[in-house]
Order: C-alpha cells, then structure tokens, then sequence
C-alpha cells in the first residue's frame, strides 16, 4: 500500500477514538508550543493537535492560560469557555497574547454547545466544563476535536483525554512574617512524562525554572520549604504560627493572582 492508498484508511483511522495520535505522526501535524518551562509535561514537548488534554489540581486555570500563551504569541486563536471573569492584567501576566484570546461567560450547562460552536473555528480552547458528557455526546465531540486538528483543554478530568496534568503540590513565597507580597509559587505536577517542577507564576508572572538548590514541596506542611525574598523583616515578628496569617494569604492569593 503506497501514501496515496493510504490516504483514505488514515483519514477514517483518525476518526476512531484512540488513534489520533498515529494519524497526527502520519501528518507529521507538530504540536502546539508551549512555554520551554511547561515542554518537559507533554510527550511530545508541545500541546498535542487533534486531542483532548486535562490539566486539574489547585492552579490548574494559570497552569492551562500558561499553556496557551506560546501559541497566542504565534497568532493561534484561543477561546475560555467557563472560566468565569479572571482578572485581565493576570492573563496578560502569564504571558497570554489578549489579542488572539476570547473569554467566553458561558452558563456551566451550556459549554458542551459552545465548545462545538467554537471548535470549527479556533485553534485551541480551554474550557471547565460544567457536566461530565455522557459517552454519546464525548464521542462527537472527540471525533470533531480529532477532525479539525484543534486542542481542547479541560480544568476537570475527562474520558477521552490523551495527557492528564495533574497539579499535586504548590508552595507561595515572598510574603514572609506579615509583610510584602506573593512574588512566585512553586509548583509540582505530574503527567505521563514523570512527575515535575517550576514555578507558576515565576517572579516575572510568566512560568519560570526553579532555581537551584530549591527544596521540595512538602504536602503535608513540613519543614521543606519553598526559598523565600528577604524582604528585611524582623525574626521576632514571625507569624507563620498565627491562623490569622493562613487566611490573609488566602485573600491575598484570590486577589492578585488567576487560578
């Protein structure tokens, strides 16, 4: 069997759920770039084309607006589909190119209608569906993401997706003893690459590497700790141990960053 022959059985191959993958590397269709920092997450070093990822875990709505941002920057058309209203300036500040981004307001009951609107025209959406489809409508939709050679992004756990990124572990620093503000997070994430870390936002707003010499993130508030700014408070005034402080660095986090 010659390509030309082959032609036909790879177009109705890359119909059937499962094989899109096979019928993207016949294509040689790259994926979509992502920030060098976030590369390492997928198996083929970019967001895959014709397939359905989830990113899920706490920052998982930054860490899906940091994965779109690369191809806003090459002019690929993005659409948010149920992301509510996240501040703009925390969009812009990871990176995302606002002029090749569309954030939808969509009632959760209706993403799975506008998703299928928007899929015949944009390169990518990022969506947090407000219901699990049944097994008849995540078919179609499949089959219509495979068919356009769009990405689709879930912020919750779909069947169906082809990578899952799951964000188990996040540690802010720079706001030290009640004073200063949240400069960066460090961020551990698993996916079928293996399990890794960066920092989202980084000190610039965009993801960033974790410098070296950082220690782990401890999921159960342990010792490790993520490097802190001295920001030239005094030792004395320590308030880690204060509930108070727990809640203000919640307040703190809804407030000035997405996710």
């Amino acid at each position: 069997m010659d390509v030309m022959s082959a032609a036909p059985v790879i177009e109705q191959l890359s119909r059937e759920t499962g094989i899109s993958t096979a019928a993207a590397l016949f294509d040689k269709i790259p994926p979509h770039p992502v920030d060098p920092v976030l590369s390492p997450l997928f198996r083929r070093g970019g967001l895959p084309r014709g397939e359905l990822v989830t990113v899920t875990g706490e920052l998982s709505l930054s860490c899906g607006l940091a994965t779109i941002a690369a191809a806003t920057r090459e002019q690929k058309w993005c659409a948010g589909i149920g992301l509510g209203e996240p501040s703009v300036s925390s969009i812009a500040d990871l990176g995302v190119d606002l002029d090749h981004f569309v954030n939808l307001a969509t009632p959760g009951e209706d993403w799975l209608r506008v998703a299928s609107i928007l899929i015949e025209s944009f390169d990518i959406i990022l969506v947090d569906p407000g219901f699990a489809p049944s097994a008849s409508e995540r078919a179609r939709l499949l089959a219509k993401i495979r068919e356009r050679r769009m990405s689709l992004i879930s912020l919750r756990p779909l069947s169906g997706s082809t990578e899952q990124i799951e964000i188990t572990d996040t540690r802010w620093s720079g706001a030290e003893h009640g004073h200063g503000r949240l400069q960066s997070c460090l961020v551990r994430a698993r996916s079928q690459t293996g399990t890794h870390r960066f920092l989202l936002p980084g000190p610039s707003g965009t993801p960033a590497r974790v410098p070296a010499g950082t220690l782990e993130v401890v999921a159960d508030g342990g010792a490790s700790k993520a490097p802190t700014t001295d920001l030239g408070t005094d030792p004395a005034t320590d308030t880690d141990d204060d509930p108070r402080w727990s809640t203000i660095t919640q307040l703190r986090q809804v407030i000035s960053h997405v996710g």
